[in-house]
């Protein structure tokens, strides 16, 4: 039986035993399709549009993004240059970091993929898998790009650790996705030669080797200083090998980018496309794009355009850390981002320190004083953190702050006892949601009002 089978068979026993559960322990339900407090007409871009005074505003042009950038990169350190990394590489410290971070997730007691706590042997096998005394004190940089969608993961395997047993939508093991054309440095192999160790722009961690060609420092650099290219303005585009767009290879989530060529169709952009050889070397190919799902170039970033890029992912599938191809709450407001041309982080405790931080919050803040610092920020450049969550902020309805974001699911009070609601989608809601129960509405938990618009 395969892995995603017992998954799935898991989590239909998990449901089938909810009925039977005691009063006592965590129970999870479907939340409604309509989200309490949230009206048919909120599900749309337009009704948030309607109530910003200028929606067309250019919030950043061209050259103030690329200041944005750079102040995110350079001074706060929250991405990097793949070509500015150091070569050699401090091999020391990397090894440093294999082992703490073994360390620091043996310490966690996470459950294995058959519900029982990971055990030592798992460990073992992963340190061994890791191959941590290969590594020298210097390394030197390789380069390449990943050429189909990559899960990335903290540790060499497809097995997974889960805080709760049996709890698969939130594997620990999982860092983040890459999608095909993003360039990576490659660091390290795994003893078995099926993992590589890379870094890339926003995150570094392992992913299977087949998904990686390998090519040169300057394949990189040429590929980054298109002087045109292609962005993803879908959800997801699909990427063709033929301009009859019937050779299907891959799909890139919103944001991604491409080298444009000049080859256009009626009906598709042609870009330049990474691919792997067969002897693993880097091949570029030429494939072809959906017009109506990518753009010449980014959008302009105006309050319009970040809420209809931001609707478009309207109820896609929650994914933690891009498990299953899709997106957790941070790596939502990045696609949405990256469509503009803003550069975001990866997590979201990084995206809340970029940009300028117009309100923060101690813990036992008064809601009022939050409410009027909602009153005095615009939809389209303001995000909302919170310990572990991040949201896009819409506008203020009948003086109820609201917000679109992906999320797993939210607790409520009952004469029972608190229940988990699962909603397990981007979605609209307001900043009420989660009131009365133990961990608190979205507003209480709200710590920092975030404007993306500092150069």
């Amino acid at each position: 039986m395969n892995k995603f089978k017992l998954k799935f068979l898991l989590a239909v026993f998990i449901l089938s035993c909810v009925a039977s559960a005691g009063a006592d322990e965590k129970l999870y339900f479907i939340a409604p399709t309509q989200i309490p407090n949230v009206l048919r007409e909120m599900k749309t871009a337009g009704f948030w549009i309607d109530r910003v005074a200028d929606p067309d505003a250019v919030l950043l042009d061209e050259t103030k993004i690329e200041a944005f950038n750079r102040r995110v990169r350079d001074e706060w350190h929250l991405t990097k240059d793949v070509l500015k990394l150091t070569d050699p590489f401090d091999g020391k410290a990397l090894k440093e970091e294999f082992i703490s971070r073994l360390v620091q997730i043996k310490e966690k007691g996470y459950f294995g993929d058959n519900g029982e706590k990971a055990s030592e042997k798992l460990f073992e096998r992963i340190r061994r898998l890791m191959a941590v005394e290969k590594i020298r004190d210097e390394l030197d940089l390789k380069y390449g790009f990943i050429v189909h969608y990559a899960d990335q993961r903290f540790f060499p395997t497809d097995e997974g650790l889960f805080a709760t047993a049996l709890d698969i939508d939130f594997d620990e093991l999982q860092n983040s996705a890459l999608d095909a054309a993003t360039p990576v440095v490659i660091l390290h192999t795994s003893a078995d030669k099926k993992w590589l160790y890379v870094a890339g722009e926003l995150t570094d961690g392992w992913v299977k080797a087949g998904k990686v060609a390998l090519g040169s420092r300057e394949d990189v650099a040429s590929f980054l200083a298109a002087p045109s290219f292609i962005v993803v303005t879908d959800a997801k585009a699909d990427i063709y090998l033929d301009e009859a767009l019937s050779r299907f290879y891959d799909h890139a989530r919103m944001g991604v980018k491409f080298p444009s060529l000049e080859s256009h169709t009626p009906v598709a952009f042609a870009v330049l496309l990474p691919t792997r050889a067969p002897n693993g070397k880097l091949e570029l190919k030429t494939a072809y794009m959906k017009k109506d799902q990518a753009s010449q170039g980014y959008l302009p970033f105006s309050p319009r355009l970040v809420l209809e890029q931001a609707f478009k992912l309207l109820n896609a599938p929650y994914g933690w850390g891009g498990l299953y191809g899709e997106q957790d709450c941070s790596r939502f407001l990045q696609e949405v981002y990256a469509s503009v041309g803003v550069s975001l982080p990866r997590n979201s405790k990084e995206q809340a320190q970029a940009g300028e931080k117009t309100a923060a919050f101690e813990e036992d803040e008064m809601i009022s004083n939050k409410l009027a610092a909602l009153k005095k920020a615009t939809a389209g450049h303001t995000v909302l953190a919170m310990k572990g969550h991040i949201m896009l902020y819409l506008g203020t309805v009948n003086g109820r702050p609201y917000a679109i974001h992906a999320l797993w699911g939210y607790r409520e009070p009952t004469p029972e006892g608190e229940r988990v609601r699962v909603i397990n989608r981007v979605a609209v809601s307001d900043l009420y949601l989660g009131e009365g129960s133990q961990k608190g509405s979205l507003l209480e938990r709200t710590n920092a009002i975030v404007t993306l618009t500092n150069p």
